[in-house]
Protein backbone atom coordinates (compact mmCIF):
# COMPACT_ATOMS: atom_id res chain seq x y z
CA UNK A 1 0.00 0.00 0.00
CA UNK A 2 1.22 3.44 -0.72
CA UNK A 3 -0.35 6.78 0.13
CA UNK A 4 0.08 9.61 -2.35
CA UNK A 5 0.23 13.12 -0.98
CA UNK A 6 0.02 16.49 -2.61
CA UNK A 7 3.17 17.85 -4.21
CA UNK A 8 5.57 19.71 -1.94
CA UNK A 9 4.99 23.44 -1.65
CA UNK A 10 6.64 26.23 0.27
CA UNK A 11 4.08 25.64 3.01
CA UNK A 12 1.78 22.85 4.10
CA UNK A 13 -1.68 23.17 5.61
CA UNK A 14 -1.84 20.94 8.67
CA UNK A 15 -5.16 20.44 10.43
CA UNK A 16 -5.12 18.84 13.89
CA UNK A 17 -8.39 17.27 15.05
CA UNK A 18 -8.43 17.05 18.84
CA UNK A 19 -6.34 20.21 18.92
CA UNK A 20 -7.40 20.97 22.51
CA UNK A 21 -5.65 17.89 23.86
CA UNK A 22 -2.86 18.66 26.31
CA UNK A 23 -1.00 15.34 26.18
CA UNK A 24 0.31 15.47 22.59
CA UNK A 25 -0.64 18.76 20.96
CA UNK A 26 1.58 21.26 22.85
CA UNK A 27 4.57 18.98 22.30
CA UNK A 28 3.67 18.64 18.60
CA UNK A 29 3.52 22.43 18.30
CA UNK A 30 7.02 22.54 19.80
CA UNK A 31 8.15 19.98 17.22
CA UNK A 32 6.82 22.24 14.46
CA UNK A 33 8.59 25.27 15.93
CA UNK A 34 11.94 23.43 15.84
CA UNK A 35 11.36 22.27 12.25
CA UNK A 36 12.49 25.07 9.94
CA UNK A 37 11.86 22.94 6.85
CA UNK A 38 8.12 23.47 7.42
CA UNK A 39 8.25 27.22 8.00
CA UNK A 40 5.62 28.98 5.91
CA UNK A 41 3.04 26.32 6.76
CA UNK A 42 -0.29 26.88 8.48
CA UNK A 43 -1.44 24.93 11.54
CA UNK A 44 -5.15 24.78 12.37
CA UNK A 45 -6.28 23.37 15.72
CA UNK A 46 -9.82 21.95 15.77
CA UNK A 47 -11.66 20.84 18.90
CA UNK A 48 -15.26 20.79 20.12
CA UNK A 49 -14.16 21.70 23.66
CA UNK A 50 -13.82 25.48 23.39
CA UNK A 51 -12.18 25.87 26.80
CA UNK A 52 -9.41 23.35 26.14
CA UNK A 53 -8.96 24.62 22.61
CA UNK A 54 -8.49 28.16 23.89
CA UNK A 55 -5.85 27.00 26.41
CA UNK A 56 -3.79 25.10 23.85
CA UNK A 57 -4.23 27.85 21.26
CA UNK A 58 -3.05 30.44 23.79
CA UNK A 59 -0.02 28.29 24.57
CA UNK A 60 0.75 27.78 20.88
CA UNK A 61 0.66 31.51 20.19
CA UNK A 62 2.90 32.16 23.19
CA UNK A 63 5.43 29.60 21.95
CA UNK A 64 5.39 31.11 18.47
CA UNK A 65 5.79 34.63 19.85
CA UNK A 66 8.86 33.50 21.80
CA UNK A 67 10.61 32.28 18.63
CA UNK A 68 11.12 33.29 15.03
CA UNK A 69 9.10 30.31 13.80
CA UNK A 70 7.19 31.23 10.63
CA UNK A 71 3.78 29.59 10.94
CA UNK A 72 0.25 30.77 10.46
CA UNK A 73 -1.58 29.57 13.56
CA UNK A 74 -5.37 29.28 13.86
CA UNK A 75 -8.02 27.47 15.90
CA UNK A 76 -11.70 26.66 15.37
CA UNK A 77 -14.48 24.39 16.60
CA UNK A 78 -15.69 23.85 13.02
CA UNK A 79 -13.75 21.18 11.13
CA UNK A 80 -15.73 21.73 7.92
CA UNK A 81 -14.29 25.23 7.65
CA UNK A 82 -10.80 24.01 8.60
CA UNK A 83 -10.36 21.06 6.22
CA UNK A 84 -10.48 22.58 2.68
CA UNK A 85 -6.97 22.76 1.24
CA UNK A 86 -5.42 20.58 3.96
CA UNK A 87 -2.33 18.58 3.03
CA UNK A 88 -2.12 16.73 6.36
CA UNK A 89 -4.93 15.88 8.78
CA UNK A 90 -3.80 14.68 12.21
CA UNK A 91 -6.43 12.87 14.30
CA UNK A 92 -5.94 12.84 18.07
CA UNK A 93 -9.47 12.74 19.46
CA UNK A 94 -11.11 11.26 22.55
CA UNK A 95 -14.69 11.35 23.83
CA UNK A 96 -15.22 12.18 27.52
CA UNK A 97 -12.10 10.16 28.26
CA UNK A 98 -11.78 9.46 31.97
CA UNK A 99 -15.39 9.08 33.13
CA UNK A 100 -16.02 6.61 30.31
CA UNK A 101 -12.70 4.82 30.81
CA UNK A 102 -13.53 4.36 34.49
CA UNK A 103 -16.85 2.75 33.52
CA UNK A 104 -15.08 0.59 30.91
CA UNK A 105 -13.05 -0.90 33.76
CA UNK A 106 -15.66 -0.94 36.54
CA UNK A 107 -18.59 -2.58 34.72
CA UNK A 108 -16.72 -5.68 33.44
CA UNK A 109 -15.27 -6.18 36.92
CA UNK A 110 -18.82 -6.41 38.30
CA UNK A 111 -19.19 -9.54 36.15
CA UNK A 112 -15.83 -11.03 37.15
CA UNK A 113 -13.95 -9.80 34.06
CA UNK A 114 -10.52 -8.38 34.95
CA UNK A 115 -8.65 -6.16 32.48
CA UNK A 116 -5.08 -4.92 32.31
CA UNK A 117 -6.00 -1.44 31.13
CA UNK A 118 -9.39 -1.52 29.42
CA UNK A 119 -8.28 0.77 26.59
CA UNK A 120 -7.36 -1.34 23.54
CA UNK A 121 -8.52 -4.85 24.43
CA UNK A 122 -11.13 -6.62 26.53
CA UNK A 123 -14.67 -5.23 26.99
CA UNK A 124 -13.13 -1.80 27.73
CA UNK A 125 -11.32 -1.74 24.40
CA UNK A 126 -14.46 -2.95 22.61
CA UNK A 127 -16.54 -0.05 23.89
CA UNK A 128 -13.73 2.49 23.63
CA UNK A 129 -13.55 1.60 19.93
CA UNK A 130 -17.33 1.70 19.48
CA UNK A 131 -17.40 5.27 20.79
CA UNK A 132 -14.36 6.36 18.78
CA UNK A 133 -14.99 4.70 15.41
CA UNK A 134 -18.17 6.46 14.14
CA UNK A 135 -16.97 10.06 14.73
CA UNK A 136 -13.52 9.33 13.29
CA UNK A 137 -15.05 7.71 10.22
CA UNK A 138 -17.20 10.84 9.85
CA UNK A 139 -14.05 12.99 10.06
CA UNK A 140 -12.47 10.89 7.31
CA UNK A 141 -15.57 11.20 5.13
CA UNK A 142 -15.26 14.97 5.48
CA UNK A 143 -11.60 14.63 4.44
CA UNK A 144 -12.70 12.67 1.35
CA UNK A 145 -15.15 15.42 0.45
CA UNK A 146 -13.20 18.57 1.38
CA UNK A 147 -9.50 17.69 0.95
CA UNK A 148 -9.33 14.33 -0.88
CA UNK A 149 -5.58 14.50 -1.47
CA UNK A 150 -4.74 14.94 2.22
CA UNK A 151 -2.93 12.29 4.22
CA UNK A 152 -4.61 11.32 7.50
CA UNK A 153 -2.18 10.59 10.34
CA UNK A 154 -4.00 8.86 13.18
CA UNK A 155 -2.77 9.06 16.77
CA UNK A 156 -6.03 7.99 18.45
CA UNK A 157 -6.63 4.69 20.20
CA UNK A 158 -7.61 1.93 19.81
CA UNK A 159 -5.31 2.36 16.81
CA UNK A 160 -5.88 -0.93 14.96
CA UNK A 161 -9.65 -0.90 15.38
CA UNK A 162 -10.03 2.72 14.32
CA UNK A 163 -7.86 2.27 11.23
CA UNK A 164 -9.68 -0.95 10.31
CA UNK A 165 -12.89 1.09 10.21
CA UNK A 166 -11.22 3.90 8.22
CA UNK A 167 -9.92 1.29 5.77
CA UNK A 168 -13.28 -0.50 5.42
CA UNK A 169 -15.61 2.52 5.30
CA UNK A 170 -13.64 5.34 3.62
CA UNK A 171 -11.15 5.94 0.82
CA UNK A 172 -8.77 8.34 2.55
CA UNK A 173 -5.01 7.87 2.48
CA UNK A 174 -3.84 7.16 6.01
CA UNK A 175 -1.10 5.97 8.31
CA UNK A 176 -1.15 5.34 12.04
CA UNK A 177 1.73 6.45 14.25
CA UNK A 178 2.44 5.25 17.80
CA UNK A 179 5.35 6.18 20.08
CA UNK A 180 5.54 2.74 21.78
CA UNK A 181 8.40 1.70 19.48
CA UNK A 182 10.45 4.63 20.81
CA UNK A 183 9.79 3.54 24.39
CA UNK A 184 10.77 0.01 23.42
CA UNK A 185 14.05 1.30 21.99
CA UNK A 186 14.76 3.17 25.22
CA UNK A 187 14.11 -0.01 27.21
CA UNK A 188 16.44 -2.04 24.99
CA UNK A 189 19.13 0.61 25.23
CA UNK A 190 19.01 0.52 29.04
CA UNK A 191 18.81 -3.26 29.17
CA UNK A 192 21.79 -3.77 26.83
CA UNK A 193 23.72 -0.65 27.89
CA UNK A 194 24.01 0.34 24.21
CA UNK A 195 23.10 3.76 22.75
CA UNK A 196 19.76 3.72 20.95
CA UNK A 197 21.34 4.89 17.70
CA UNK A 198 23.37 1.65 17.56
CA UNK A 199 20.30 -0.58 17.72
CA UNK A 200 18.86 -2.03 14.53
CA UNK A 201 15.46 -3.63 15.09
CA UNK A 202 12.69 -5.19 13.04
CA UNK A 203 9.35 -5.36 14.84
CA UNK A 204 5.95 -6.44 13.55
CA UNK A 205 2.47 -7.40 14.67
CA UNK A 206 -0.52 -5.31 15.73
CA UNK A 207 -0.42 -1.96 17.48
CA UNK A 208 0.44 -2.46 21.18
CA UNK A 209 0.94 -6.14 20.34
CA UNK A 210 4.08 -5.85 18.23
CA UNK A 211 7.07 -8.17 18.59
CA UNK A 212 10.78 -7.76 17.94
CA UNK A 213 11.82 -10.18 15.19
CA UNK A 214 15.41 -8.87 15.04
CA UNK A 215 17.59 -6.97 17.50
CA UNK A 216 21.09 -6.24 16.19
CA UNK A 217 24.08 -3.99 16.82
CA UNK A 218 24.36 -1.68 13.80
CA UNK A 219 28.07 -1.20 14.35
CA UNK A 220 29.12 -4.86 14.59
CA UNK A 221 26.16 -6.69 13.06
CA UNK A 222 25.94 -8.84 16.22
CA UNK A 223 22.64 -10.56 16.98
CA UNK A 224 21.67 -9.12 20.37
CA UNK A 225 18.63 -11.32 20.97
CA UNK A 226 20.57 -13.96 23.00
CA UNK A 227 21.75 -11.20 25.34
CA UNK A 228 18.23 -9.78 25.62
CA UNK A 229 16.87 -13.23 26.51
CA UNK A 230 19.52 -13.56 29.20
CA UNK A 231 19.20 -10.10 30.74
CA UNK A 232 15.44 -9.35 30.64
CA UNK A 233 14.50 -11.78 33.44
CA UNK A 234 17.30 -10.56 35.72
CA UNK A 235 17.33 -6.78 35.17
CA UNK A 236 13.79 -6.29 36.41
CA UNK A 237 11.77 -3.48 34.90
CA UNK A 238 8.57 -3.07 36.90
CA UNK A 239 6.45 -2.11 33.89
CA UNK A 240 7.75 -5.06 31.84
CA UNK A 241 7.36 -8.04 34.15
CA UNK A 242 4.75 -9.69 31.95
CA UNK A 243 6.82 -8.79 28.87
CA UNK A 244 9.85 -10.54 30.39
CA UNK A 245 7.78 -13.63 31.21
CA UNK A 246 6.39 -13.74 27.67
CA UNK A 247 9.98 -13.55 26.40
CA UNK A 248 10.82 -16.55 28.55
CA UNK A 249 7.81 -18.48 27.26
CA UNK A 250 7.90 -17.55 23.57
CA UNK A 251 11.48 -16.48 22.91
CA UNK A 252 10.25 -13.12 21.58
CA UNK A 253 10.16 -9.69 23.20
CA UNK A 254 7.02 -7.58 22.94
CA UNK A 255 7.76 -3.96 22.05
CA UNK A 256 5.33 -2.41 24.50
CA UNK A 257 4.89 -2.61 28.26
CA UNK A 258 2.72 -4.83 30.45
CA UNK A 259 -0.31 -2.54 30.53
CA UNK A 260 -0.73 -2.83 26.75
CA UNK A 261 0.31 -6.40 25.96
CA UNK A 262 -1.74 -7.59 28.93
CA UNK A 263 -4.90 -6.40 27.20
CA UNK A 264 -4.68 -9.17 24.62
CA UNK A 265 -4.02 -12.20 26.82
CA UNK A 266 -5.93 -14.34 29.28
CA UNK A 267 -5.00 -13.22 32.80
CA UNK A 268 -2.92 -10.45 31.26
CA UNK A 269 -3.88 -8.29 34.22
CA UNK A 270 -1.74 -10.50 36.50
CA UNK A 271 1.84 -9.25 36.20
CA UNK A 272 3.61 -11.26 38.88
CA UNK A 273 6.42 -13.49 37.63
CA UNK A 274 8.40 -16.41 38.91
CA UNK A 275 11.39 -14.19 39.66
CA UNK A 276 9.41 -11.38 41.31
CA UNK A 277 6.42 -13.05 43.04
CA UNK A 278 6.19 -10.34 45.68
CA UNK A 279 5.66 -7.57 43.13
CA UNK A 280 2.10 -6.23 43.04
CA UNK A 281 0.49 -5.33 39.71
CA UNK A 282 0.66 -1.59 39.11
CA UNK A 283 -2.54 0.40 38.68
CA UNK A 284 -1.70 2.11 35.41
CA UNK A 285 -5.13 3.72 35.22
CA UNK A 286 -4.57 5.59 38.47
CA UNK A 287 -1.02 6.50 37.46
CA UNK A 288 -2.23 7.73 34.06
CA UNK A 289 -4.91 9.93 35.61
CA UNK A 290 -2.34 11.60 37.85
CA UNK A 291 0.08 11.95 34.93
CA UNK A 292 -2.45 13.61 32.64
CA UNK A 293 -3.82 15.87 35.39
CA UNK A 294 -0.25 17.08 35.93
CA UNK A 295 0.14 17.74 32.20
CA UNK A 296 -3.13 19.74 32.16
CA UNK A 297 -1.90 21.97 34.98
CA UNK A 298 1.50 22.51 33.36
CA UNK A 299 -0.07 23.46 30.03
CA UNK A 300 -2.41 25.93 31.76
CA UNK A 301 0.56 27.46 33.60
CA UNK A 302 2.58 27.72 30.40
CA UNK A 303 -0.34 29.29 28.57
CA UNK A 304 -0.68 31.92 31.32
CA UNK A 305 3.02 32.74 31.12
CA UNK A 306 4.19 31.17 34.39
CA UNK A 307 7.17 29.39 32.79
CA UNK A 308 9.70 30.35 30.10
CA UNK A 309 8.42 28.97 26.79
CA UNK A 310 11.86 28.29 25.34
CA UNK A 311 12.49 25.61 27.97
CA UNK A 312 9.32 23.81 26.89
CA UNK A 313 10.24 24.04 23.21
CA UNK A 314 13.55 22.24 23.77
CA UNK A 315 11.87 18.93 24.64
CA UNK A 316 10.77 16.77 21.66
CA UNK A 317 7.39 15.05 21.73
CA UNK A 318 8.75 11.58 20.98
CA UNK A 319 6.32 11.32 18.05
CA UNK A 320 7.52 10.86 14.45
CA UNK A 321 4.70 12.95 12.96
CA UNK A 322 7.02 15.85 12.12
CA UNK A 323 9.51 13.54 10.40
CA UNK A 324 6.71 12.04 8.29
CA UNK A 325 5.34 15.43 7.24
CA UNK A 326 8.78 16.92 6.51
CA UNK A 327 9.94 13.95 4.44
CA UNK A 328 6.69 13.94 2.46
CA UNK A 329 6.86 17.69 1.80
CA UNK A 330 10.49 17.51 0.64
CA UNK A 331 9.93 14.38 -1.47
CA UNK A 332 12.78 12.81 0.48
CA UNK A 333 13.42 9.31 1.81
CA UNK A 334 13.40 8.18 5.43
CA UNK A 335 12.83 4.84 7.15
CA UNK A 336 10.67 4.34 10.24
CA UNK A 337 10.48 1.49 12.74
CA UNK A 338 6.68 1.41 12.97
CA UNK A 339 3.81 2.38 10.67
CA UNK A 340 0.21 1.18 11.04
CA UNK A 341 -1.11 0.33 7.58
CA UNK A 342 -3.31 -2.21 5.76
CA UNK A 343 -1.29 -5.43 5.65
CA UNK A 344 -1.11 -6.08 1.89
CA UNK A 345 1.27 -8.98 2.53
CA UNK A 346 3.75 -7.15 4.78
CA UNK A 347 3.18 -9.92 7.34
CA UNK A 348 2.65 -12.98 5.18
CA UNK A 349 0.68 -15.10 7.68
CA UNK A 350 -1.87 -12.43 8.69
CA UNK A 351 -4.93 -11.42 6.62
CA UNK A 352 -4.07 -9.02 3.81
CA UNK A 353 -6.84 -6.56 4.68
CA UNK A 354 -6.13 -6.24 8.41
CA UNK A 355 -4.22 -3.33 9.97
CA UNK A 356 -0.65 -4.24 10.96
CA UNK A 357 2.24 -2.42 12.57
CA UNK A 358 5.41 -2.90 10.52
CA UNK A 359 8.57 -1.00 9.58
CA UNK A 360 8.03 1.49 6.78
CA UNK A 361 9.48 4.30 4.77
CA UNK A 362 8.54 7.62 3.24
CA UNK A 363 9.90 8.02 -0.27
CA UNK A 364 9.10 10.46 -3.11
CA UNK A 365 5.98 11.77 -1.41
CA UNK A 366 4.53 8.32 -0.67
CA UNK A 367 4.27 6.02 2.34
CA UNK A 368 5.19 2.34 2.17
CA UNK A 369 5.25 -0.57 4.57
CA UNK A 370 8.13 -3.05 4.59
CA UNK A 371 7.67 -6.82 4.24
CA UNK A 372 8.89 -8.80 7.26
CA UNK A 373 7.88 -12.33 6.23
CA UNK A 374 5.88 -14.43 8.67
CA UNK A 375 5.41 -14.15 12.41
CA UNK A 376 6.24 -17.17 14.57
CA UNK A 377 3.16 -19.47 14.71
CA UNK A 378 2.13 -18.67 18.29
CA UNK A 379 2.42 -14.91 17.79
CA UNK A 380 0.59 -15.11 14.46
CA UNK A 381 -2.25 -17.08 16.08
CA UNK A 382 -2.59 -14.54 18.87
CA UNK A 383 -2.67 -11.73 16.30
CA UNK A 384 -5.22 -13.53 14.07
CA UNK A 385 -7.58 -13.83 17.02
CA UNK A 386 -7.28 -10.10 17.69
CA UNK A 387 -7.87 -9.33 14.01
CA UNK A 388 -11.12 -11.31 14.12
CA UNK A 389 -12.20 -9.40 17.24
CA UNK A 390 -11.26 -6.06 15.67
CA UNK A 391 -13.28 -6.71 12.53
CA UNK A 392 -16.34 -7.67 14.57
CA UNK A 393 -15.79 -4.55 16.67
CA UNK A 394 -15.81 -2.37 13.53
CA UNK A 395 -19.01 -3.98 12.23
CA UNK A 396 -20.68 -3.51 15.60
CA UNK A 397 -19.63 0.14 15.85
CA UNK A 398 -20.62 1.14 12.32
CA UNK A 399 -23.86 -0.82 12.05
CA UNK A 400 -25.08 -0.88 15.66
CA UNK A 401 -24.87 -4.66 15.45
CA UNK A 402 -25.35 -6.23 18.89
CA UNK A 403 -24.60 -9.75 17.62
CA UNK A 404 -21.23 -8.62 16.23
CA UNK A 405 -20.44 -6.95 19.57
CA UNK A 406 -21.42 -10.11 21.44
CA UNK A 407 -19.24 -12.29 19.20
CA UNK A 408 -16.30 -9.93 19.72
CA UNK A 409 -16.85 -10.23 23.47
CA UNK A 410 -17.10 -14.03 23.32
CA UNK A 411 -13.87 -14.30 21.30
CA UNK A 412 -11.90 -12.03 23.61
CA UNK A 413 -9.41 -14.02 25.74
CA UNK A 414 -9.98 -11.61 28.62
CA UNK A 415 -13.63 -12.79 28.82
CA UNK A 416 -13.72 -16.31 30.24
CA UNK A 417 -17.49 -16.81 30.76
CA UNK A 418 -20.14 -16.78 28.04
CA UNK A 419 -22.80 -15.80 30.60
CA UNK A 420 -20.68 -12.94 31.91
CA UNK A 421 -20.03 -11.83 28.31
CA UNK A 422 -23.73 -11.32 27.54
CA UNK A 423 -24.56 -9.67 30.85
CA UNK A 424 -21.52 -7.38 30.61
CA UNK A 425 -22.40 -6.45 27.03
CA UNK A 426 -25.94 -5.40 27.95
CA UNK A 427 -24.76 -3.44 30.99
CA UNK A 428 -22.12 -1.59 28.95
CA UNK A 429 -24.55 -0.87 26.11
CA UNK A 430 -26.96 0.69 28.57
CA UNK A 431 -24.18 2.70 30.21
CA UNK A 432 -23.10 3.99 26.78
CA UNK A 433 -26.59 4.64 25.41
CA UNK A 434 -25.87 8.36 24.89
CA UNK A 435 -22.74 7.60 22.84
CA UNK A 436 -23.99 4.65 20.78
CA UNK A 437 -27.28 5.72 19.17
CA UNK A 438 -26.92 3.16 16.37
CA UNK A 439 -27.70 0.40 18.86
CA UNK A 440 -30.93 2.04 20.00
CA UNK A 441 -32.67 3.10 16.80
Amino acid sequence: MSANTTSATSGQKIVILGGGGTQFIPALISDFIRTKELYGSSIVLVDLDEKKLETVSQLGKRLLDATDADYKFESTTDRVSALPGADIVIISVEINRFPLWEADRRIPKEFGIEQALGENGGPGGLFHAMRQIPPIVEICKDVERLCPNALVINLSNPMSRILQAVHDYTNVKFVGSCHEIAEGQAYLSTLLDIPEERLHVVAAGLNHFTWYLKIQDKKTGEDLYPTVRKLAPTKVNHVRLLVADLLRLTGYLCVTNDSHVGEYLTNGHVWRTEWAPETEPLDFFMFYQIYLADIDERVKSLAKGDFPPKEFIKKPSGEVVIDIITTLAEKGRKTFNAFNLPNNGYISNLPTDCIVEVPGRVENGKIFGESVGSLPPLLASWCKLQVAIQKLNVKAAMEGDRQAALEAMLLDPVVTSRCAAEKCLDAMLNANRAYLPRFFV
